[in-house]
């Protein structure tokens, strides 16, 4: 069992959110991978475990809890198999399959000279409640901010539940300056999240064709990240489907964290299917021994 820890969606050889990776030569307890998490201190490690050369079982655990699929854990996870030549190519895309609780999920690995950038698919967007009256309210006490502050300039469009394999309520402000200004009650967050069986909520703006995210999920223990891929893409799957961005999107994230980070967002529609393919590039920080 071998283990590292790498940064996904690095922007301009800087930020990116921060991953453990443990590499499986067997299956270990769920108990055993939630102490190695806890240990790790990351707000996810991802456990991989081969079942052939296409085929890889992926776990990912937070510091207290395990959740169903991770995007930065997922581009980490992968990097890392390429960059041991557990997955192998040379200027190609190499394409390989992972296994989740959120389903078996493709995945694309760009090669030159090395991996150069690393793409999850996701489960087709799946939208659900829009929240409007009191419980638009309650989303903007909780973010310490006026309610005439909540939505986009130029579209009507309200906090809602989105999942491509996690549900976040997607909250829309109406500044990149707003954005970066919100000083949140965790609590509050908390409280709602649970009230609506969500994750979290991801709260962002449109900006001059880019999308700019902050991510809040103290129920599962992190109070904010600067990169979050399955949220980027069910946001993207989103703002797409209400026709706000294309089907190409890049999205920064971490910015009032002084730890920017760059999401690439594709979208598919392959006969009205919508899929959904979130990625970027990773950076390696160290390697360890369990």
């Amino acid at each position: 069992m071998q283990g590292a820890i790498l940064k996904s969606f690095t922007y301009e050889n800087s930020g990116g959110n921060g991953a453990g990776v443990i590499l499986l030569d067997k299956q270990i307890t769920n108990n055993e991978k939630q102490k190695i998490a806890a240990e790790i201190g990351l707000s996810e490690t991802a456990f991989i475990l081969k079942i052939d050369d296409e085929n890889f079982d992926l776990s990912f655990f937070t510091p207290v809890c395990e959740v169903e699929l991770c995007g930065h854990a997922t581009i980490a996870a992968f990097y890392y198999l390429g960059l041991i030549n557990v997955i192998r190519g040379s200027d190609e895309v190499v394409k390989v399959y992972q296994h989740t609780k959120a389903g078996k999920l493709g995945i694309e690995l760009k090669f030159n000279k090395g991996v150069e950038y690393v793409l999850m698919q996701q489960q087709s967007p799946q939208i659900f409640d829009e929240f409007i009256g009191q419980d638009l309210k309650d989303i903007a006490i909780t973010l310490n901010t006026p309610e005439s502050n909540i939505g986009l300039n130029g579209a009507e469009i309200y906090p809602t539940v989105v999942s491509t394999g996690l549900k976040d309520i997607m909250v829309p402000v109406k500044s990149r300056q707003i954005l970066n200004d919100l000083n949140v009650d965790l609590n509050g967050i908390i409280q709602i999240s649970n009230e609506k069986d969500v994750v979290g909520y991801h709260v962002y703006t449109v900006e001059n064709g880019k999308v700019y995210a902050r991510n809040f999920a103290p129920k599962v223990g992190i109070n904010e990240e600067c990169a979050t891929g399955t949220s980027n893409g069910a946001l993207c799957g989103l703002l797409y489907e209400r026709k706000v961005v294309s089907n190409e999107t890049e999205v920064i994230q971490g910015e009032s964290m002084n730890e920017k980070s760059l999401i690439y967002v594709k979208v598919v529609d392959d006969n009205s299917i919508i899929n959904v393919y979130a990625g970027g590039k990773a950076s390696f920080v160290k390697s360890f021994n369990l």
